[in-house]
């Protein structure tokens, strides 16, 4: 239709003119010619010039024509070739995994159009000051062999490709002998009838690292399509250099996750396994093409409820990580603790796309420190128990014959001449001889026994399960004929004799502490009468060990008699006063005494083992009551609970705490436990396992009194801490008080790097209150927001204020 149009013109034009020329031509001759045979004859020279002006005309009409469909036809094809050129470049761009054959299929691919004479990468050098070609093809090739400068002063500058760097854009030079600026390339381009040259840049993730140059032998030869086509080429090759360096990436990555000592598991947003590494497939036992495909289900084992996962996935969706210790299923079936940290990683948008997983297998780890905790447990000497440890495992053992309906023998066992041995003989053959008594001792193999050294000449022997008091003095007896033989020192020989004091569990006390005063009583009765025997603990001896323990009665008392209640005393965000959980204390109504001060019978709780159960019935509670004031909440509340040394030296204590979430259906989140920083500093390597037990429950950790011990920040770092309690001793002096202020500033200080929160306990004014917000502290407890109330007192405390 387009042509149709073009011709309508052309043939009006024609009409015009012939009708002009017949009609003037005609009128002419009969002006000037009269006679007829002579205008017959000029109307037949009228009619031969008319033919042939109008041959001529349309010789050149279609010559014209004929021309411009040739220049159509190769403009067309020369598009077409470049078109299919970026067709070949971008196929090129997605399977290359090295830049060589992308550059070579560039330049092979625009060579291959008609008129080009050189088609050339050229790369920025590392240094900034020239550009090298990484890849040049065609006749003209040659003269990118050497590097050009991007210094515009320099003679041998890169001319084209250095105006296209500078100024971020292609550049095109139509016509060599009239663009300014070229000169000195003159002869060498002419030379090679380059007469048209152009230069596309190259950019690598927004970064310009070179250009495309092109040069025709044909001026003006860069019209506005092909520049345009050029450009996408030019953009071909950028995106091809991105997603080589992309591809580069990823293939370091692989290298990376394949060689790491820590399993890898990349999962979907569903946790639906893509990839894993080798290090997983060796420690999980299964083949990838095992996992590929499957849920992350397909590891989970019975040990971590549904109230583990679902808390783990609440923090993972609401902070895009999570960490912490979890038991996961071989593919054997075998279970085994690993430490496990997810990221998710996250689209464009920001939104999850996938979830990578790495996880750090702890079975040697915890292997290595049961057996560090059992060598620390040792006396070094003897190779029993030491004095902590035996005291501990007695509590226990003590339990279980209870459980068990049996009797046990407590005896506590002294060396009656064993200082005059080291005056004697030096004290490395006192030593030889305390080491000698621990193997005969372990050389009893008495059932179900316990064997410790309670001091420099003392032991601790526990034996379980046995049915009368004639099996706790025979086995006594038997203690004591270990020490019939000899003991032989080089070229000397002694016989030393014990005095042995026996208890008889439970009949003469019920607990840790009442069994070995007894027994230690006994053996005192027994050394001042001189014997070198067994002594039976009986009860004419009580007044020798019963004063310390009048409160422990009273308090065992207070136990069944229900004199122990719970305060809650709120825990605030200092900025807005909003209340974010309450700590858990615990007090005693004595029926004749008045209210005692815990400070005043917790230790002897924990001396005589009553911490256990009072801490599990002050465990239970507390979740009863923060799981029932969270129904309906918004804001859940977290409830601090303190945990004595004694309970976490229990190995069941990570169970108990599941047994109070789940009875309470409290989440785990809510619930905190404090220890102080003394027992996380005594007992670090039994304390750091507890912790990270505890912490797989989802529970939330925290040291109490922080900055009242001596905290050894290496130990610090490695706990699964969430947050570090100010001690009130700290808090008092704010602001005015320097030091206090300091140690406070440093606390808050230290938290944050180590990502730890802060809570400051005894605030009792607003001048603290502002002054800890100020240092970075963001929650607070104490008198100017609230004292300690009663359940009933502080639920209405709760509605009052939030």
């Amino acid at each position: 239709m387009t042509t149709l149009l073009r011709r309508i013109p052309i043939s009006l034009y024609y009409i015009v003119v012939a009708t002009a020329w017949i009609g003037l031509s005609d009128r002419l001759l009969l002006t000037w010619i009269s006679s007829p045979d002579w205008l017959a004859h000029w109307q037949t020279v009228k009619g031969v010039i008319f033919v042939l002006a109008t041959g001529a005309a349309l010789h050149m009409v279609l010559r014209h024509s004929q021309r411009r469909q040739t220049l159509a036809r190769r403009r067309i094809q020369n598009l077409n070739g470049f078109y299919n050129a970026i067709s070949k470049v971008a196929d090129a761009a997605m399977r290359a995994d090295q830049s060589g054959p992308l550059y070579k299929a560039v330049c092979e691919a625009v060579v291959d159009n008609p008129g080009i004479l050189v088609s050339a990468v050229a790369l920025i050098e590392p240094d900034g000051m020239s550009i090298r070609s990484h890849y040049a093809l065609g006749p003209a090739a040659d003269l990118y062999d050497q590097p050009l400068s991007l210094d515009p002063t320099h003679e041998n500058a890169a001319s084209v490709s250095l105006r296209a760097i500078q100024t971020r854009k292609p550049c095109i030079c139509n016509d060599i002998r009239h663009e300014p600026g070229f000169e000195i390339w003159h002869a060498q381009y002419l030379s090679r009838h380059i007469n048209a040259f152009a230069a596309f840049p190259v950019f690598e993730e927004g970064q310009l690292v070179g250009t495309l140059t092109v040069a025709s032998r044909h001026r003006d030869y860069f019209n506005i399509e092909l520049v345009e086509l050029l450009e996408r080429l030019a953009d071909v090759v950028s995106f091809g250099q991105g997603h080589l360096r992309r591809l580069k990436r990823l293939r370091l990555m692989d290298r990376l996750i394949e060689r790491a000592n820590d399993g890898v598991i990349v999962t979907d947003r569903e946790g639906v396994i893509l990839a894993v590494n080798a290090r997983f497939c060796q420690v999980s036992g299964y083949e990838s093409h095992e996992l590929l495909g499957q849920t992350t289900r397909l590891l989970h084992s019975a040990r971590q409820g549904p109230n583990f996962f679902r808390d783990m996935w609440q923090r993972l969706l609401q902070q895009g990580h999570w960490r912490g210790q979890i038991w996961n299923r071989r593919k054997g079936g075998d279970i085994h603790p690993e430490w496990l940290t997810i990221s998710a990683v996250l689209d464009e948008q920001g939104q999850t796309e996938h979830y990578l997983a790495v996880y750090s297998d702890l079975s040697e780890r915890m292997e290595a420190e049961l057996r560090i905790r059992e060598l620390s447990s040792l006396d070094t000497l003897t190779g029993v128990l030491n004095a902590e440890v035996f005291r501990a495992r007695l509590a226990e053992h003590l339990q279980k014959t209870r459980k068990n309906r049996r009797r046990a023998l407590v005896a506590v066992l002294n060396l009656n001449r064993l200082r005059v041995i080291n005056q004697a003989y030096g004290r490395e053959k006192g030593d030889r001889i305390l080491s000698e008594i621990g193997e005969r001792l372990r050389a009893l193999n008495l059932p179900d026994a316990l064997i410790g050294r309670l001091g420099g000449d003392e032991f601790g022997i526990a034996v379980g399960g046995l049915n009368t008091l004639e099996d706790v003095m025979r086995h006594a007896r038997r203690i004591g004929s270990s020490f019939n033989a000899l003991f032989a020192l080089d070229a000397d020989t002694l016989l030393i004799r014990p005095s042995i004091g026996a208890v008889c569990f439970p009949e003469h006390g019920d607990d840790t502490v009442t069994v070995l005063a007894n027994a230690t009583a006994a053996v005192q009765r027994c050394k001042r009468e001189g014997l070198d025997t067994v002594r039976l603990y009986t009860p004419d001896l009580s007044h020798e060990v019963s004063a310390p323990f009048e409160l422990e009665q009273d308090l065992r008392r207070a136990i069944d008699n229900g004199e122990l209640w719970l305060a809650f005393q709120p825990q605030l965000r200092i900025s807005d006063g909003t209340p974010i959980g309450m700590e858990t204390l615990l007090r005693w109504d004595h029926p004749t005494l008045g209210a005692i001060s815990p400070a005043k019978f917790i230790p002897v709780a924990e001396e005589s083992g009553l911490i256990l159960p009072i801490g599990e019935w002050i465990l239970f509670e507390a979740c009863r009551h923060a799981a029932k004031w969270n129904r309906g909440r918004e804001q859940a509340l977290r409830v601090a609970v303190n945990v004595s040394a004694v309970q976490f030296q229990r190995q069941n204590w990570p169970r108990l705490v599941e047994k109070a979430l789940l009875a309470s259906e409290l989440a785990p989140g809510c619930l905190e436990l404090e220890v102080t920083e003394s027992v996380v500093m005594q007992h670090i390597d039994a304390v750091a396992m507890r912790l990270r037990a505890l912490k797989a429950l989802g529970v939330q950790l925290a040291i109490d009194d922080f900055g009242t011990g001596y905290s050894s920040l290496a130990y610090l770092k490695r706990l699964p801490i969430d947050r570090l309690k100010i001690d009130q001793s700290f808090v008092r002096g704010l602001p005015g008080d320097a030091g206090d202020a300091a140690i406070a500033r440093a606390i808050c200080g230290l938290a944050v790097s180590l990502d730890f929160e802060t809570i400051a306990e005894g605030v009792e004014t607003a001048e603290q209150a502002a002054a800890l917000l100020a240092m970075g502290c963001p929650e607070a407890q104490g008198w100017h927001y609230a004292r300690a109330m009663p359940a009933a007192e502080f639920e209405q405390w709760l509605h009052k204020h939030g």
